[in-house]
């Protein structure tokens, strides 16, 4: 199966991680995340590590200062959960110090740090992969690393139908424009109501074609995919190793310490 079909996240561009394998890509970004969840703030030093492996990706990945920041409003929604953490966590009733007649909890102000680090770090991580990865190569990476076949083929047609789906609505949207559609007032969600069980029917209706088109062709439940050619490189290793025995190295001190 060969196909030139890519998601909107892909930038096309000759850095060094977008012609390296994805399978390593994957393993590597993973390692790192999960690294990165085990972090400590006790120790900046780890801290450090962790921000500099990030930022390396990032400068390997050659994505735009602009594009970068705009992809990372995804995490607001993150953020804003942890603003409230100092005014609800308490822990052991700790206070900092008082703002606005408002107590700051110091449990609840270390972890409010402990997820903007955290989840910034992990999102940076998201946006190298699929700015340096496209979807059908994300699909080869993970059929080198043996993961269910019907896992990937799920997969494979999300990535490939989401774009039509989102078409489709589109479509429907301005049919509905066209028919003097309001969206002020709560009048306007039964329209939309109809409109999504319809969209739904017809994605229903769609599916079942195309599988009965692909059943008729063979199709045994797996995709295979054309082999492609990457460059061979140790960096990301390096870097997982690196990130990993970081987190190893600071839990073993902390454990050692409360011991």
């Amino acid at each position: 199966m060969e196909t030139t079909h890519s998601h909107h996240l892909e930038i096309h561009s000759n850095s060094l991680l977008s012609q390296l394998k994805p399978e390593v890509k994957i393993v590597s970004t993973f390692m790192i995340v999960l690294s990165i969840a085990f972090l400590s703030l006790e120790n900046t030093v780890s801290i450090m590590v962790q921000t500099l492996i990030v930022l390396i990706m990032i400068n390997l990945s050659k994505i735009k200062v602009s594009t970068y920041f705009k992809r990372l409003s995804i995490d607001i929604p993150f953020v804003l959960f942890a603003l409230f953490l100092p005014f609800l966590s308490k822990g052991d009733n700790t206070v900092m110090f008082e703002l606005f007649s408002l107590r700051i909890y110091e449990t609840g102000f270390y972890e409010m740090i402990s997820i903007l680090i955290k989840i910034t770090l992990c999102v940076s991580l998201a946006i190298v992969l699929t700015a340096t990865t496209s979807n059908i190569e994300i699909i080869y990476g993970l059929q080198k690393l043996k993961i269910s076949p019907l896992l990937i083929s799920i997969l494979s047609f999300a990535i490939r139908y989401i774009d039509v789906f989102i078409d489709e609505f589109k479509r429907v949207k301005v049919a509905m424009k066209s028919r003097g559609y309001d969206q002020k007032g709560l009048k306007g969600l039964k329209p939309i109501a109809y409109a999504s069980g319809a969209l739904l029917i017809r994605g229903y209706e769609r599916g079942e074609r195309v599988y009965n088109s692909m059943i008729s062709r063979g199709f045994n439940g797996s995709i295979e995919l054309k082999k492609r050619e990457f460059k061979k490189s140790y960096l990301l290793y390096y870097l997982s190793f690196i990130s990993l025995a970081t987190t190893i190295v600071e839990r073993f001190l902390i454990w050692k310490i409360a011991t």
